[in-house]
């Protein structure tokens, strides 16, 4: 039997009915106080009707006592769950919070080395300019230094040429010079015979 709000109604309204006031108390009049006899019927079913009003109450509390331990059980189970929940989503913000942790020291290092990758390929290709630099201008030095020489062997060449052509010329001169005299001589040489 489930104990509504309607049953606690009826009972008491069934209290009010009965004559439970009129045979407990009687108002004062200026005669002797004395009590009216009471029926059996009437004492009958004001038992009855305390007997429900009791009964009632015991249900309320019951109920009440029920739906006290029923909120409370969902309080705590309520609580539980919100602590778990709690527990959980903390958990997880802290290994996310670590794995962003874990992410960017790993993004850090690998800039790191991409930075020192690449100041060493710069240094390397700073290297290599340096080098072809070099490079370039001991080749643009040897090719000067090869034009000169060969501009040396020509005015060498020139000159030894030149002198040859001197010397040429000089024995030539010479050579007929020599053969005028002997020319000389010889037209002498008839002239005093002939004389």
């Amino acid at each position: 039997m489930h104990i509504t709000a309607e049953k606690i109604k009826e009972a008491a309204e069934a209290l009010e009915s009965t004559e439970l006031k009129s045979f407990m108390f009687q108002e004062p009049t200026a005669g002797p106080l004395t009590r009216r006899r009471r029926s059996s019927r009437s004492t009958g079913r004001s038992r009855r009707s305390t007997r429900g009003t009791r009964r009632s109450t015991r249900g309320t509390r019951r109920s009440t006592r029920r739906s006290t331990r029923g909120t409370r059980r969902s309080t705590r189970r309520s609580t539980r769950g919100t602590r778990r929940s709690t527990r959980r989503s903390t958990r997880g913000t802290r290994r996310s919070t670590r794995g962003t942790r874990r992410s960017t020291r790993g993004t850090r290092r690998s800039t790191r080395r991409s930075t020192r990758g690449t100041r060493r390929s710069t240094r390397g290709t700073r290297r290599s300019t340096r080098g072809t630099r070099r490079s370039t201008r001991r080749s643009r030095r040897s090719t000067r230094r090869s034009r000169r020489s060969t501009r040396r062997s020509r005015r060498s060449t020139r000159r030894s040429r030149r002198s040859t052509r001197r010397s040429t010329r000089r024995s030539r001169r010479s050579t007929r010079r020599s053969r005028r005299s002997r020319r000389s001589t010889r037209r002498s040489r008839r002239s005093t015979r002939r004389s």
